[in-house]
């Protein structure tokens, strides 16, 4: 069974799961939005009630850019990853050739 979120009893702390996108240099970003709105969208495709949420993973906290030449600030690097999390994407791009990757 797969849980959105967790709720702490006695509080009104919810911690929702995050989905963890790793980007390398020259990702392709046209993949991301086949995953990252639907994710982020509840049932009616409104943000009120969103399922997860989405986060970058890069290897340093530098701008990566993608194929386009547009830039994403990371969330975390791959050293700094939660341990908790409800998936990790691979990115597609032409960074996944590189040693980076290995």
């Amino acid at each position: 069974m797969l849980y959105l979120c967790k709720i702490f009893p006695f509080t009104n702390i919810i911690i929702m799961k995050q989905v963890l996108y790793v980007l390398l240099s020259h990702f392709a970003e046209h993949e991301m939005p086949y995953l990252t709105q639907p994710l982020r969208s509840d049932a009616m495709s409104m943000k009120e009630h969103p399922k997860f949420e989405n986060r970058i993973v890069a290897e340093s906290m530098e701008p990566v850019e993608a194929i386009s030449e547009f830039r994403v600030i990371p969330d975390y690097t791959f050293e700094t990853i939660p341990d908790d999390y409800a998936a990790l994407v691979l990115v597609g791009g032409f960074g996944w050739n590189g040693d980076v990757a290995r």
